[in-house]
């Protein structure tokens, strides 16, 4: 009886084993990525800092010389289908507003680089410069 449960325990501790490793494999992302529009008098920026499964989305917007910064913080997560296009799921911790709500729920992912060697990573209609 003793040996029966020592082999059971050994089993689900092995299985517990290969689920975190499993989970420690997702694709994560980190530093910042930005990406800016209009021009002088009115215009906006969206920054994302990801660290681990953490993301930290900053919009900025201005008129005329007078700034409007927002920010919120949630969690992601970047999923591979079968055919290889991959999507992320931004989820934040509190109501977000504007642009930073754009990017909220489930979107088309892809990574990438700009005409000038930049990492850029697109969620859905935005395509993001990582910050140097």
């Amino acid at each position: 009886m003793m040996k029966k449960s020592i082999k059971i325990l050994s089993l689900v501790m092995a299985l517990v084993l290969v689920c975190f490793v499993f989970a420690s494999c997702a694709k994560t992302l980190s530093g910042t990525y930005s990406v800016e529009a209009g021009g002088s008098l009115v215009g906006g920026k969206i920054s994302m800092t990801f660290s681990g499964k953490n993301v930290t989305v900053t919009t900025t917007a201005g008129i005329a010389g007078f700034t409007s910064t927002n920010e919120v913080k949630g969690t992601y997560e970047i999923a591979e289908a079968a055919d290889g296009t991959q999507t992320i799921t931004i989820t934040y911790e509190s109501d977000a507003e504007g642009d930073a709500g754009k990017l909220s729920g489930t979107q088309s992912f892809s990574e990438g680089k700009d005409a000038d060697g930049n990492k850029t990573i697109t969620i859905g209609l935005f395509t993001f410069t990582k910050s140097k």
